[in-house]
């Protein structure tokens, strides 16, 4: 099947998006998770290929082959993701796919910044599925769990401030990340708000139904985080066991995605068609 690379210019950051098309089938984009390169979704892309997708996906700015490397002068946070990143890549997309996306495939931070900009109108037509992602609001977790993400928050939003990135391949979670990127995490983990969400009025404005996975014992979105992420935009759950022996769930799954891919395409076949 051919592929192609096309590029998109987000403020400092050059972004590769690969895509793939598959005859007449419809397009199928995966947004990655946090330090996670696009490379390592190769299974994903795969399983979506002999379902009878198209597919794309990209890279997060300055993550995987995408440059420059986050720094004080290469910078972006949630906002600039959902409202501005999302829209563009939506938009480069439609230029070689008439429609744009059918399904939208977000893992942990994709997920997330996939669920916002459906809550903001903002995915066309697509359908929105999150895998292994939650609300960072500290009330999602328990006991010690509680309290050590609450410590990494200030941690990560103090490193990120004095370094002007974050060093998360140093300290185990994510790679290089932006600055504003990781204060904005923190600052939900405290406030129970994203930052997009202070911009959303009170009722729920998704424009089509949303799915979102979670992996039993998955430490960093568990049932209760992906219960709260739904909520934005009055979307369902569903929880699975992980798909892989080995690892944390949260990650492992993209090693075996096929289980995951068939609650996808049976929670599809079972909604209503979508309008253009």
């Amino acid at each position: 099947m051919p592929q192609e690379t096309h590029n998109l210019t987000f403020g400092a950051f050059q972004v590769p998006i690969t895509t793939v098309h598959n005859g007449e089938g419809p397009l199928a984009l995966v947004i990655p998770a946090m330090g996670v390169p696009a490379d390592r979704y190769r299974l994903l892309l795969e399983e979506l290929q002999r379902l009878g997708y198209s597919t794309a996906i990209t890279e997060l700015p300055g993550t995987g082959e995408s440059l420059p490397r986050p720094n004080r002068h290469a910078d972006y946070g949630y906002n600039d993701l959902v409202f501005s990143f999302i829209p563009q890549l939506l938009a480069l997309l439609e230029k070689s796919f008439p429609g744009g996306p059918a399904l939208i495939l977000g893992h942990s931070i994709g997920g997330q910044t996939s669920t916002l900009a459906a809550r903001a109108g903002l995915t066309g037509n697509a359908r929105v599925v999150t895998i292994a992602s939650g609300h960072v609001d500290h009330r999602s977790w328990h006991g010690l769990r509680r309290y050590a993400l609450l410590a990494f928050a200030a941690i990560a939003s103090i490193t990120s401030s004095l370094l002007g990135y974050f060093p998360g391949a140093r300290m185990g979670f994510g790679w290089r990340e932006a600055r504003r990127l990781m204060k904005d995490w923190a600052s939900s983990i405290f406030s129970g708000r994203f930052a997009p969400e202070k911009s959303f009025g009170d009722r729920q404005q998704a424009k089509h139904p949303t799915l979102h996975i979670a992996l039993a014992g998955d430490p960093f979105a568990p049932m209760p985080a992906a219960r709260k992420l739904a909520a934005i935009v009055g979307g369902e759950t569903q929880e699975m066991s992980a798909t892989y022996p080995k690892g944390n769930p949260h990650l492992s799954w993209i090693k075996n995605p096929r289980p995951i891919i068939a609650v996808v395409d049976s929670w599809l076949a079972r909604q209503p068609a979508t309008s253009p």
